[in-house]
């Protein structure tokens, strides 16, 4: 999940990127310590931390979509991350077996997968949609469909109630429709998260024509840098190390 440039590497989104998956991963880290280890202590923390993790979640997930205007290509680039997405999905299933009740069904990395395809397949017509067109309409539809879950479409005083057949099963979890037996410890559907990934490809082709500023091209924080840069692979291995930590935590105190 690089940013890659055959010529620059533009560090501040590496950054920017870095700051969400360190987000995430404090906030996996305190979901851990209270789900799956009851660990009273993180609690308030976790409370403090909940309302948030939308927003750094959105974060990632429009500088992915930013970044996918910088990728070679996106069609090799999305179906390997839905290969990894699968191996999780699968991984976490299995686990289910020793009590470890957490399954992956469609989360962070299914969505952007699916996106990172989506946009491989479908650049050329995008590009011919102005970018302030295609972001603006992309933030409405991603406000528009932000309450699919709660059955409705809208916002505020504006809302739509969806026919109830829509969420009978779990076929189309992967959108958003499902019924209350579905559950996936991590959850994306690509309603409404799918725009936020495309406002965020919109928003860099908006870059390739009035060009990055300078200072995108420093590297002022390389700590950040460097997760940014390996977001994937971290992603990946932070959660069976906060497992194991957590492990050895519960048993200490």
């Amino acid at each position: 999940m690089n940013i890659e440039n055959q010529k620059i590497r533009y560090h501040l989104l590496d950054e920017l990127r870095g700051f969400a998956v360190f987000c995430m991963i404090i906030y996996h880290a305190l979901y851990t310590l209270n789900f799956l280890f009851s660990f009273d202590h993180a609690l308030f923390l976790y409370n403090l931390f909940t309302p948030l993790e939308p927003f750094f979640a959105a974060f990632f997930i429009f500088l992915s979509g930013l970044c996918s205007t910088l990728t070679r290509s996106n069609i090799k680039r999305g179906a390997k991350l839905l290969l990894v997405a699968v191996i999780i999905t699968a991984t976490t299933v299995f686990l289910q077996n020793l009590g470890i009740n957490q399954p992956i069904l469609f989360g962070i990395l299914h969505c952007l997968s699916i996106c990172m395809l989506l946009i491989g397949f479908l650049e050329k017509p995008l590009k011919k949609v102005p970018w302030a067109i295609g972001f603006s309409l992309c933030i409405f539809l991603f406000l528009l469909c932000y309450n699919l879950p709660m059955q409705y479409l809208g916002f505020g005083q504006f809302k739509l109630d969806l026919p109830r057949n829509l969420f009978l099963n779990n076929h189309f979890s992967f959108l958003g429709f499902h019924n209350f037996t579905f559950y996936s410890s991590d959850y994306f559907p690509l309603l409404p998260w799918a725009f936020i990934f495309f406002a965020g490809f919109f928003t860099g082709k908006y870059f390739e024509k009035h060009k990055y500023p300078d200072f995108f091209k420093n590297n002022t924080i390389p700590f950040l840098s460097f997760f940014g840069k390996n977001s994937l692979i971290i992603y990946i291995v932070h959660q069976p190390i906060i497992f194991a930590l957590t492990y050895i935590i519960t048993l200490i105190f």
